[in-house]
């Protein structure tokens, strides 16, 4: 308990508050219409923070007159333990919270977790920020769970398989590590697919020559690992597979270096957009220089995504922006994830990636704009090439960066 003990006094001093009382709820079960299971349950993060809980339909209570910190939960009924496993018994009953804030009657009454105030979720933001001992340890146990599966694809997948047999088989493997769940749905995309940056598997049948990018990582006490290798399954990889696979490795090693205290991730990701940009003139792709290519919006057509984001409780993790500094609307910038100087403590995913995303580069208006900058005869000739990301999850120290999933491989070609 004592990290939980940390973390609340943390959260209360940020809060401020003298004399009100704060419910952090951890929400309820999602019911599946015409059935009666549930969608998976997952608690809000700011609860879980700080109860360290997956319970449904708990509430964490706060009393900033004494600093006090209780905890409620449900209790099944006699019918409801006919057909759901008993679960542990942690707090107080739920059926006890209206005593309790009875006895407090008076005092305001202000909500944080699900349907909670903006202002009190900005508190929890800002200390879930600096990942405490506990959490680096279950960031990286989630990571070490995510290698088996990953180890498991680089042995298996083929041509001929499909994308779902190689989620099958990667998050098999993710379990038996010991992950109870996935820390996202497990993106698996091959050829022209992993175009798509969230593509979901299909019953697609691998070719020999194919990309093949899975983004996915196991969860562990509800902390997310989140990886991406792509490779060339079945065959040698073509001169222009090589050159980009190359080009993304070398970006995503010199911004992972500097993921470092006090560096402004903007830069790193705008950085990272120059070297793309170079590397598509290099290739014959885009004309002229990288950094007008970078804001004039041409290079963000094949990297549109932002290189990285926080990670932690959820995989999207708390604290991308901090209060004051407003997201751009630049084609570069407007999908930044995090966009604030660098801290000791912080995790932060590193995916740089280059696509061919056909919604994007077929639209008139985007070749009109672009006419002078985009080689659109040699674009069209790539439509069906995919895409290539390359992903790993960084604990920002007052040191080297750490690399929490640096031991799963990274092979250009499997099969």
């Amino acid at each position: 308990m004592e990290h939980l003990e940390r973390r609340r006094a943390t959260v209360a001093e940020g809060w401020g508050l003298q004399d009100e009382i704060v419910l952090i709820a951890a929400g309820q079960p999602v019911p599946i219409d015409g059935s009666d299971q549930y969608h998976p349950f997952v608690p809000h993060p700011d609860f879980r923070y700080l109860s360290g809980l997956d319970v449904a339909g708990a509430v964490l209570a706060f009393d900033a007159r004494d600093r006090s910190w209780e905890l409620f939960a449900p209790r099944l009924t006699q019918d409801e333990l006919v057909w759901e496993r008993a679960p542990d018994e942690v707090g107080r009953s739920l059926v006890e919270l209206d005593d309790w804030l009875g006895s407090r009657r008076g005092r305001p009454v202000r909500r944080a977790g699900a349907h909670g105030e903006p202002a009190l979720t900005t508190a929890i933001a800002a200390a879930r920020i600096h990942k405490d001992a506990t959490e680096l340890d279950y960031l990286r146990r989630a990571a070490s769970f995510s290698k088996p599966g990953y180890d498991w694809l680089f042995a298996h997948a083929r041509p001929g398989m499909t994308e779902r047999e190689v989620q099958i088989g990667m998050e098999a493997e993710f379990f038996r590590a010991g992950a109870p769940r996935t820390a996202y749905d497990s993106i698996v995309a091959s050829g022209p697919n992993g175009a798509v940056l969230h593509f979901l598997p299909t019953g697609r049948k691998i070719e020999a020559g194919d990309l093949l990018l899975v983004d996915a990582g196991a969860s562990h006490e509800g902390y997310a690992s989140d990886v991406t290798r792509t490779m060339v399954v079945g065959a040698e990889p073509t001169d222009t597979q090589s050159f980009l696979w190359q080009l993304v490795s070398r970006v995503q090693e010199v911004a992972i270096d500097r993921c470092r205290p006090g560096i402004e991730w903007r830069e790193v990701h705008l950085d990272a957009a120059r070297q793309i940009a170079g590397g598509l003139v290099e290739l014959g792709l885009l004309r002229g220089g990288a950094e007008e290519l970078v804001m004039s919006g041409a290079a963000a057509l094949f990297f549109p995504h932002g290189l990285g984001h926080l990670i932690g409780i959820t995989v999207h993790d708390a604290g991308g922006y901090p209060p004051g500094r407003e997201r751009s609307s630049h084609p570069q910038l407007r999908y930044l994830r995090t966009d604030r100087p660098l801290e000791a403590g912080m995790i932060t995913s590193v995916e740089p990636g280059v696509y061919f995303i056909p919604t994007l580069l077929t639209d008139p208006a985007v070749r009109a704009e672009h006419a002078d900058t985009v080689a659109w005869d040699l674009v069209d000739g790539m439509l069906d090439f995919g895409g290539i990301r390359i992903e790993d999850d960084v604990h920002v120290t007052d040191g080297e960066p750490e690399n929490l999933s640096a031991a799963i491989p990274k092979p250009l070609r499997i099969g």
